[in-house]
């Protein structure tokens, strides 16, 4: 992300969000964030996000509406191989082929949501063995890029770290709740269930 670029979120979970928060860090001129759950929406709201509720808006026609046909410049998948249509049917491949009609012509796509390379508990043959099945031919025909992978957190510690020191990063925004260490299975439980409200616990030993 580069200062001006517009970037689509999908998924409003402690990650997305924190992408969503990433992206305007860098300075990206509109970030829009698509999910389905109305608290985890306001709290992308609450950093000057777009909220893009998809059970009720066709979340690619959204983004192509918004930036006249061209698409978003970036595009970030913070899902990953548990996305559920908004019937609850699943649908590993659902938010990389959004990403990819709503992404613009040469812009880049990352891949933060975990991927399987191998799901015993896939809805299919091919999601057991983490094979999905992605609109690679549009993709191809754009010209998008994309990166996946996981994360070198140490990498980027001192500089996060540097953000919240100078106030230019405020993630304690995210934190829904904070419980004593006792606590932990009930508030993975929620969490996991994703209850309402439930978005980001801080557990302290007793």
């Amino acid at each position: 992300v580069i200062p001006g670029d517009t970037v689509v979120v999908y998924g409003a979970g402690p990650v997305g969000l924190m992408a969503a928060l990433s992206a305007m860090i860098k300075g990206a001129s509109k970030v829009w964030v698509v999910d389905r759950r109305p608290d985890r929406l306001a709290l992308a709201e609450q950093i000057g996000a777009i909220a893009v509720d998809d059970s009720k808006t066709d979340p690619v026609q959204f983004v192509l509406d918004q930036t006249k046909g061209i698409g978003a410049d970036r595009g970030c998948e913070c899902v990953g191989y548990q996305a559920h249509d908004p019937q609850g049917t699943e649908d590993p491949a659902m938010t990389l082929n959004r990403l990819i009609q709503s992404v613009r012509i040469t812009g880049g796509i990352g891949v933060v949501g975990v991927f399987l390379p191998a799901d015993p508990g896939g809805f299919d043959e091919n999601a057991k063995q983490g094979k999905l099945a992605i609109d690679y031919g549009l993709q191809w025909l754009k010209g998008q890029s994309m990166g996946s992978g996981q994360c070198p957190v140490k990498k980027y510690n001192r500089q996060l770290r540097d953000l919240i020191a100078v106030g230019k990063a405020k993630p304690s925004w995210i934190v829904s709740h904070e419980v004593p260490l006792s606590k932990a299975a009930d508030a993975y439980k929620n969490f996991g269930d994703r209850n309402n409200g439930w978005t980001k616990v801080i557990l302290k030993p007793e």
